[in-house]
């Protein structure tokens, strides 16, 4: 599957859903959906991030095709304390809002997941 189109036809088809249905879900036209599929539109980031998610797929893999489809069920957590923490000093210091964002929540997971994976790898040769 060489484009966004073709990954994101494939896992709806692969979910058994119409064209009507998943853009039901996700409350955009089905001739959106459509252009999507057919590579005539690209989603915003946030829709990317919906999607990857109702699909349980990496985000990164759905936009280029590279890396793991799957995401990773042994999802490293920190302390939501720390996690707090991190946004607020963020927040603070950017002047934005990274709360209740699919984009940030997509991105801040995958940041933790390969962080994991490079912890492990290094134990591993160590």
């Amino acid at each position: 599957m060489k484009s966004f189109g073709e990954r994101l036809s494939y896992l709806r088809n692969k979910a058994d859903l119409s064209q009507e249905e998943l853009a039901k879900v996700f409350k955009i036209a089905k001739s959106t959906l459509g252009m999507y599929e057919t590579n005539k539109r690209e989603p915003k980031n946030d829709m990317t991030a919906r999607m990857a998610d109702f699909f349980g797929v990496n985000m990164y893999w759905l936009t280029t095709g590279k890396g793991e489809r799957e995401k990773s069920e042994n999802s490293f957590a920190l302390p939501e304390e720390v996690v707090s923490n991190v946004i607020r000093e963020a927040e603070e210091h950017y002047g934005v809002s990274l709360r209740d964002d699919p984009v940030v929540e997509s991105a801040v997971r995958d940041l933790i997941n390969n962080l994991a994976k490079m912890k492990k790898s290094s134990q591993t040769k160590g």
